[in-house]
């Protein structure tokens, strides 16, 4: 009698997870039909950013000069040049497709242009990475990881773990990776730009490009040579 009430509970519970699994597919069916529920395919799809992704960026991420402010030409993006580079073919280290945007500064000179943060968030990652060298990644509130990459140089008082500000400084553009530590002058100075947002198993590269391109406007100023 006991084994037999035993047998009773287990198929019971079983049927209820059975229940409660069915419940939330449909919920997640109905939200996917109602649009509630972003997939990484719809996040990266398209030129239109999305729009919660840009309502947490602040700040385009290299800081303009000065005298730009000045002279009124703080709309014109004067201190570097990039494109539309998502999924380009990259060899170093097998072949592979671009996962970012490349802000190629004006002067190919590492230690001149100040890299700010584009979000408020939590310093997550530091240090060497073979193919991005000197880099730094910031999870914001709503999961998304920011990608620096390429650093000359971090500002002093970073560290993992610290909380970090939109519009913060946190080094200078260079021209680190591409080998082993302290690797540099394997490509001209430039900003890698990524932005990854949570996926099922792994963080998704969508395209920051369209992003970069709304944060023109957005522009912090600076003092350098």
């Amino acid at each position: 009698m006991k084994r037999n009430r035993i047998h009773a509970i287990t198929g019971k519970r079983k049927s209820l997870r059975i229940r409660l699994a069915a419940i939330l597919l449909l919920v997640l069916w109905n939200c996917l039909l109602t649009g509630k529920l972003r997939t990484v395919q719809q996040i990266s799809s398209g030129s239109v950013p999305d729009t919660q992704i840009m309502s947490e960026l602040k700040f385009f991420p290299l800081a303009f000069q000065s005298d730009n402010k000045s002279s009124g030409q703080q709309n014109n993006p004067n201190i570097c040049n990039y494109e539309d580079s998502w999924q380009s073919a990259r060899t170093y280290g097998g072949d592979r497709r671009h996962e970012g945007t490349d802000l190629m500064t004006v002067r190919n000179e590492r230690g001149i242009y100040p890299v700010v943060s584009m979000t408020d968030g939590t310093l997550e990652q530091m240090g060497w990475l073979k193919l991005g060298g000197w880099r730094i990644g910031i999870r914001s509130a709503s999961g998304t990881y920011y990608y620096y990459a390429h650093l000359e140089s971090y500002a002093l008082d970073l560290e993992p773990g610290s909380n970090v500000y939109a519009g913060q400084f946190l080094g200078f553009a260079g021209d680190s990776g591409y080998g082993t530590e302290g690797t540099t002058g394997q490509f001209a100075v430039h900003l890698h730009v990524g932005i990854y947002v949570p996926g099922t198993d792994k963080d998704k590269a969508i395209n920051p490009y369209p992003y970069l391109k709304q944060l023109e406007q957005r522009v912090i100023y600076a003092d350098y040579p």
